[in-house]
């Protein structure tokens, strides 16, 4: 018969091999039930895995257990994965990030249908409905991820013999285009929050570019003024209206960067700020006191943030087609244009990957990264205090 191969031996079921795929299969007949034929199809690498399979199934099917063969729908399946692989083995983020895209994205467009049923067909269809509906290229991508890491997950546990997303075609990556401000741009920038409170958070992510979940997630623990360093440590993020403080992801993420000497003065003037406003409020400086915060130690949110950018940008006259992370690209362009090695440059951004800084280099070298830090020093017009 096309398509299979291999003969049933004693005792196993229906073992074949698929000819699309090379998967081996087998089918356990369990009788009739309500007028129906009941059949249970397992899946493996070998026909000795099949066979093993097929064998526990029938030894469970003759001693009168139980032997589930009906398939559950791919949104019933996601719910089982989310509770019972990603909550215990992934960061609060991550497990936020998987349900907010199996919500939003698969459990009201392919959920429905039965996982042994779900084709590549009715995958590829939703991803490019998403496209046509104006969801953006990285997002599709993200929900094709998701979808293909929770049914890995299916092939494991048995429920499904081949991982149908991984055989859609995910949309072309778009291009990133940065907006990096001029040296003359980031001098406006810095005049117009000249004295507010969060001069500071500008002041460092123009000159070393931190991310803005890095920015935020600062505490004064972080900074060590007499050295004149920040230790990017952490990451902020407010997730269903909770704040979760978590660990950066990458080894590389982890760093320590200079403060240049006119953007120190910025952050020690800013601090000073702070205390007074609390010995002013009678508010005690709370524990671990986020560097950009409310006057009660709250830290402020990625979306006040946003609002505070784009009011800043237009009163700077900086066109809206920059975004607050051009600020971070901001500062690693202009370390790239003054001749910053790729090394060091990869160091201060706390790059991990080829694809962003050309190549994987060995350990920074602390005087080369400072050096290059200075080269930033013309940008703030600020009385230097001796650090």
């Amino acid at each position: 018969m096309a398509g299979k191969t291999g003969r049933r031996g004693h005792n196993e079921g229906s073992i074949y091999q698929r000819a699309s795929d090379g998967k081996w299969v087998g089918s356990v007949d369990l009788g009739w039930e309500t007028g129906k034929r009941r059949r249970k199809v397992v899946y493996g690498k070998d026909r000795a895995e099949v066979s093993r399979k097929v064998s526990q199934l029938l030894n469970q099917h003759q001693r009168g257990l139980p032997v589930q063969t009906s398939s559950k729908t791919l949104a019933t399946f996601l719910d089982e994965w989310l509770e019972q692989v990603v909550k215990p083995t992934k960061t609060h983020a991550t497990t936020v990030h998987y349900e907010s895209i199996a919500n939003r994205h698969l459990r009201d467009t392919i959920g429905k249908y039965k996982l042994d049923k779900l084709t590549q067909q009715h995958v590829q269809a939703m991803l490019n409905a998403k496209l046509s509906s104006g969801t953006s290229p990285a997002m599709v991508r993200q929900v094709r991820t998701v979808l293909r890491v929770a049914l890995n997950q299916a092939m494991r546990w048995d429920l499904v013999g081949r991982n149908v997303a991984a055989l859609t075609t995910p949309p072309k990556a778009e291009r990133f285009e940065g907006h990096p401000l001029s040296p003359d741009e980031v001098r406006a920038l810095m005049d117009v929050v000249e004295d507010d409170p969060l001069e500071a958070l500008y002041a460092i992510a123009t000159s070393v570019g931190l991310r803005m979940s890095e920015l935020l997630g600062l505490r004064w623990d972080d900074i060590d003024l007499d050295a004149g360093t920040i230790h990017v440590r952490h990451q902020l993020h407010v997730i269903n209206k909770n704040v979760v403080l978590a660990d950066l992801k990458s080894k590389n993420s982890r760093r320590s960067v200079p403060l240049v000497a006119p953007v120190a003065s910025i952050v020690r003037a800013h601090r000073k700020r702070q205390i007074a406003d609390h010995l002013a409020a009678g508010i005690p400086w709370p524990a671990n006191r986020f560097l950009f915060a409310w006057p009660d130690g709250t830290p402020i949110s990625a979306s006040h943030l946003r609002r505070h950018w784009l009011r800043a940008r237009a009163d700077a006259g900086i066109s809206d087609q920059v975004r607050f992370h051009d600020l971070r690209h901001t500062a690693l362009t202009i370390l790239a244009t003054r001749g910053t090695a790729p090394r060091t440059l990869m160091g201060i951004a706390g790059h991990g990957s080829i694809s962003v800084t050309m190549q994987v280099y060995a350990h920074l070298d602390a005087e080369s990264v400072r050096s290059s830090v200075d080269l930033m020093h013309d940008l703030y017009r600020v009385e230097t205090e001796a650090l």
